[in-house]
């Protein structure tokens, strides 16, 4: 089977994201899912609509721009950290008792 370098890179995406062993499992995943009319488990297919680009620059030409902007922005502002601590729990072991 001979697949285009896109879906390759997208079979082997969706085999990471559903833990499968391997393409091959996910590749008959696929199949079988599709052979069932397309009802099995199967994620969506594309990401037409996710994405909105500004009107004002259809090709994204100041697209790095904005990134790098909004990226320094979200490093300016506070972080607050906080580590939840482990449940307490003794050192101590229960005493042995002796036999006898």
């Amino acid at each position: 089977m001979t697949l285009e370098e896109g879906n390759l890179l997208w079979l082997k995406g969706r085999a990471a994201a559903t833990k499968r062993r391997s393409l091959s499992e996910a590749l008959d995943e696929l199949i079988s899912a599709a052979r069932a009319g397309g009802h099995g488990a199967v994620s969506a297919r594309s990401v037409v609509g996710t994405i909105d680009i500004a009107p004002g620059d259809p090709k994204l030409e100041t697209a790095d721009a904005y990134l790098q902007e909004a990226f320094a922005t979200s490093l300016r502002r506070p972080f607050v950290a906080r580590e939840t601590s482990p449940p307490y729990q003794s050192l101590r072991r229960p005493a042995r008792r002796r036999r006898g």
